[in-house]
């Protein structure tokens, strides 16, 4: 395309043209962070305790609201976290793929926030207080489809207090697919990774929770 014609070309070109960029940018980033997180983890297995420390700084956030969703409770999902990155630790050199080290990380955290629920019992994942929650346009924002959103305000520490008692009565898959799908951010093929189960599975679990959630929180979607 000439000079002129590029000039000429309507907004919506450009617009669509640097959304093409953009998203050719976050591939690319993508596709380095995951080279990095191989060459980390091959200096970790050698023994730079600093490799493993980067690979932690990387992914412990995301980790920590994992298990957060998982268990309800702040300070059990940072020691859900802490055994999780100690297990990490212990048994990189199990690691088939070093590229894949944030899915790996993330299916020992899920595999140990089920385990705490199990041991725990549904009680463990309804003590935690209001201020241990995010904010309430976070919570809304990970477990429901924009479609499903509330437009109107709500009451912060109701609406955190009811979505975490309904997160909580999801079945594990159901629960864990949701949570790595909206607020892991995770493709839907790493979490069927995660979960040992089929992307179709993974998709089902979703549309399970979603609508078990849309059901039971009819009365705040509709205000």
């Amino acid at each position: 395309m000439s000079i002129a014609a590029q000039c000429a070309a309507p907004a919506s070109v450009w617009r669509l043209r640097g959304a093409d960029e953009e998203s050719a940018r976050v591939r690319w980033q993508a596709s380095m962070r995951v080279a990095s997180d191989a060459r980390l983890v091959r200096q970790a297995r050698r023994g730079r305790r600093d490799a493993f420390d980067e690979l932690v700084e990387r992914y412990q956030r995301r980790a920590a609201a994992v298990a957060y969703r998982l268990v309800g409770n702040l300070h059990d999902a940072l020691e859900v976290c802490q055994e999780a990155l100690l297990r990490a630790h212990q048994n990189l050199g199990t690691l088939e793929d070093p590229a894949r080290f944030g899915p790996w990380l993330l299916r020992i955290v899920t595999n140990q926030a089920l385990n705490f629920r199990r041991a725990r019992g549904p009680r463990a994942c309804e003590n935690g207080s209001a201020g241990d929650m995010p904010a309430w346009e976070d919570q809304v924002r990970d477990v429901l489809s924009p479609d499903d959103r509330p437009g109107a305000p709500l009451a912060t520490a109701e609406l955190a207090a009811r979505i975490r008692f309904e997160l909580a009565r999801l079945p594990e898959r159901q629960r864990g697919a949701l949570v790595l799908f909206s607020m892991g951010e995770l493709p839907q093929k790493q979490v069927a990774q995660i979960l040992g189960c089929s992307v179709a599975a993974v998709k089902w679990h979703v549309f399970q929770a979603r609508r078990k959630l849309r059901t039971r929180l009819a009365d705040y979607l509709e205000a």
